[in-house]
C-alpha cells in the first residue's frame, strides 16, 4: 500500500431480532404468537459477537425493544464487548405503518429500556424495514425529540415495501442536530442499486456484495 493512500474503513451494523420478526413473516406470524417461537437471536449474536471479536471488528447493534426484554444480558454482553448499542424500535413496527403517537412511544420506549439495560446513551436508530420516506418524513422529527442523534433509515431505492431513491445518498443533516445515515448503494446509469442490508447480503452472493462496497469505496471515496 502506497504510504500516501487513504485507507478507508466501513462500518458494520447489525439489526437484533428474531427470524420470526421480520417484515416478510407479519402475514403468517401474528405478533401474539411471537413469544411461543423459539428464539435464536441469543445464540446467533453470540455467535456473530465472537466473530467480531476474533477480526477485531466493532459494529453497531440496532436492537428491538422486545429482545432486550427478554433477553437483557444479551444487551450488556454487547456493550461489555465495546459494541455501539442502537435502537431498532420496540416492536418491529414500520415506521410507515405508525401514526405520531403510536410512533413515538415506539421509539421513546426502546430508547429508554436500552439505556437502562446497556448503561449507555443510546445515540442511534433504524426503522424496520427502512421504513421511513416521503410519507412519513415526520418521523426525523420524533427522532430528534427523543434524543436520537443520528438514524439509518432511509434506502435510496426503488422497492415495492420502502426505499426513497431520491433520497441523498449519503450522510446529511437532515433535522438540526439529527443526521440521516442512508443505507449504501452503488449508482449506475442514473439508478441506485442496493448494496447493502441484511437481506440483500443474504440473496447475493458473498462476491458480489463486496465487489459493489469496493467499488462504493473506489468510486465514491467514502466509507460504507
Amino acid at each position: 500500500m502506497s504510504p500516501n493512500r487513504t485507507v478507508i474503513r466501513n462500518a458494520m451494523s447489525i439489526d437484533v431480532e428474531d427470524y420470526f420478526q421480520v417484515s416478510a413473516f407479519a402475514p403468517y406470524i401474528a405478533r401474539g404468537d411471537w413469544d411461543a417461537r423459539e428464539c435464536r437471536v441469543e445464540r446467533n449474536v453470540h455467535r456473530i459477537l465472537d466473530l467480531l471479536d476474533a477480526k477485531g471488528v466493532k459494529a453497531t447493534f440496532f436492537t428491538l425493544g422486545w429482545i432486550a426484554q427478554r433477553y437483557p444480558q444479551l444487551v450488556r454482553e454487547i456493550v461489555a464487548r465495546g459494541h455501539e448499542l442502537a435502537s431498532h424500535g420496540f416492536g418491529h413496527e414500520r415506521a410507515s405503518d405508525l401514526d405520531h403517537a403510536s410512533f413515538l412511544k415506539d421509539v421513546g420506549d426502546a430508547k429508554a429500556l436500552l439505556e437502562d439495560l446497556g448503561g449507555v446513551e443510546v445515540k442511534g436508530y433504524r426503522a424496520p424495514s427502512f421504513s421511513i420516506g416521503k410519507d412519513n418524513l415526520w418521523a426525523f422529527d420524533v427522532l430528534r425529540d427523543c434524543g436520537y442523534r443520528y438514524s439509518s433509515s432511509v434506502y435510496p431505492i426503488q422497492h415495492d415495501h420502502y426505499g426513497m431513491p431520491d433520497a441523498p445518498r449519503f450522510a446529511h443533516e437532515v433535522r438540526p442536530g439529527l443526521i440521516e445515515v442512508p443505507v449504501t448503494t452503488l449508482r449506475f446509469r442514473g439508478k441506485n442499486y442496493p448494496s447493502s442490508g441484511g437481506g440483500w447480503f443474504r440473496l447475493l452472493p458473498y462476491g458480489v456484495t463486496r465487489w459493489m462496497i469496493e467499488r462504493f469505496n473506489r468510486i465514491e471515496g467514502r466509507s460504507a
